[in-house]
Formats: C-alpha cells, structure tokens, sequence
C-alpha cells in the first residue's frame, strides 16, 4: 500500500490530493490522446512504428479502431469525474471505473510493447519505442497502486464495526 504520491511534478503527503493530481494527469492525457487520434482519422501522418493505428487503413480499419479509442478515452475522463466525486464523499464504489479503464489501458500499454518487438523485431528503435511505453507504463501502474490505495483506506474507513453486545 502507498502511503504518498508522486503525481506528476507534485510531491503529495496525501493520497487524496494525489489522486486528484492524478485525475488531472488522467484527463489532460485523454484529451492529447483524443487530440492526435482525430488527426489521424482525418488523415494525418499516421507511418510511425510507435503510433497505435500505425497499420490501420485510413478508409475503414482507422475509423473503427479510432472511433474505439476515442469512445475510451471519453469513458476515461468520465471516470476520472466520478473518481473525484467519490473523494469527495467519500465512496468507494466511484473509484472502480476509473480503476478498470486505467488498468485496461495499461494492459494495452504491455500488449502494445510485446506487439511492437514481436512484430518488428528486426528494426532496433522499436526496442527503444518499446522500452519508453514500458518506462510511462511503469509510472502508469504506480498512478494504479495510488488510487487502489486510496481505495483501501475508504474500504477501512467504511468497514462497519460491529459489537457484540449478547454474550
């Protein structure tokens, strides 16, 4: 369990505040991400390794798949809302979308990564492309443990204390 956070560029004693920071995080990279995949499915350049619908069809394949991922990111910052509302009054229940979103995005993150060795393994910079989307995963799990950790202090805080007053 995290006691503290490192969101990013801020130093936090508390989880709560630092899960704010990182629904901040959250929804700031969702609308970047959101940004880059309309360019995409517009018609921008889309031929680097690294890009996520580096070999989809720009008629077909890249709409779908971009329509997806912009769906995602949508239901993240969603998410991201509920997350604070949920520190705010204190309820548990409201961490666990962003939770599941998140970690669903950071399966991607690893599957995205073994795609790009296993699949272009003979171009060395896909090592290099690999190992920076393994590196933001990293602290993307670390964001993950944060929110999990303030999702147990809420699950202690909530946990009725029962007393047995019949012998």
């Amino acid at each position: 369990m995290v006691e503290a956070c490192w969101a990013p560029f801020i130093w936090n004693d508390n989880l709560k505040t630092g899960c704010k920071a990182i629904c901040f995080y959250t929804v700031a990279l969702s609308i970047v991400l959101m940004t880059f995949i309309v360019f995409n499915m517009a018609g921008g350049d889309s031929t680097q390794l690294y890009n996520p619908l580096f070999e989809a069809d720009i008629r077909y394949s890249m709409q779908v798949v971009g329509g997806l991922m912009l769906f995602y990111f949508c239901c993240l910052i969603i998410s991201s809302g509920l997350l604070v509302w949920g520190l705010h009054v204190m309820i548990r229940g409201l961490l666990l979308p962003w939770m599941s979103l998140f970690g669903t995005g950071i399966l991607f993150q690893l599957i995205f990564g073994l795609w790009l060795l296993g699949g272009y393994y003979i171009y060395i910079d896909c090592v290099l492309y690999a190992l920076i989307i393994w590196c933001w995963m990293s602290y993307n799990i670390y964001c993950w443990m944060v929110v999990q950790s303030q999702y147990k202090i809420l699950a202690v805080l909530q946990s009725p204390n029962i007393e047995l007053l019949w012998p």
